[in-house]
């Protein structure tokens, strides 16, 4: 499957374009003119940092692709970040729940509990082990019985 990447004009499948203009570039500086653009690059790391977490999981060789089911869920989470930008603006109900869901979702990812496509250059992660390395030692419970904890019976 072909991973898609996350662009600027994607976030007019899920916003209007006055809103993308003006959440985007109200405030902005000279050195960032357009601050929807970092957004989407750090929700890519995100995304796919949420999807290397479970070894079984591989990920595209590209680090600016993601898997295109995982599309309109990231785009959700990035138009919230967007319309959060401002202070003191409230982006409203709707908008809050479909977030609140995307972000559920990309936490079951994390879990393992949905799995994304591999991609057509996949590499596997390398996700350290929960466990540590070295030896373990186990013990066993001490004696119950025995002349000492017997009472003299």
């Amino acid at each position: 499957m072909t991973w898609t990447p996350l662009t600027t004009d994607d976030l007019l499948s899920s916003m209007t374009v006055r809103e993308r203009e003006d959440f985007a570039k109200t405030s902005a500086t000279l050195g960032v003119p357009d601050r929807a653009a970092p957004i989407l690059t750090d929700l890519v790391a995100e995304v796919r940092g949420y999807i290397a977490t479970w070894s079984p999981n591989s990920l595209s060789a590209d680090a600016t692709l993601i898997p295109p089911s995982f599309k309109a869920k990231a785009l959700s989470i990035a138009r919230w970040r967007l319309l959060i930008t401002l202070p003191g603006y409230n982006p409203g109900d709707a908008r809050k729940l479909d977030f609140e869901k995307a972000d559920a979702f990309f936490n079951k990812v994390a879990e393992g509990k949905i799995r994304p496509e591999a991609a057509d250059d996949a590499i596997p992660t390398t996700v350290p082990s929960e466990k540590p390395a070295g030896v373990e030692i186990v013990s066993g419970p001490g004696s119950r019985t025995g002349r000492t904890r017997m009472d003299g019976i």
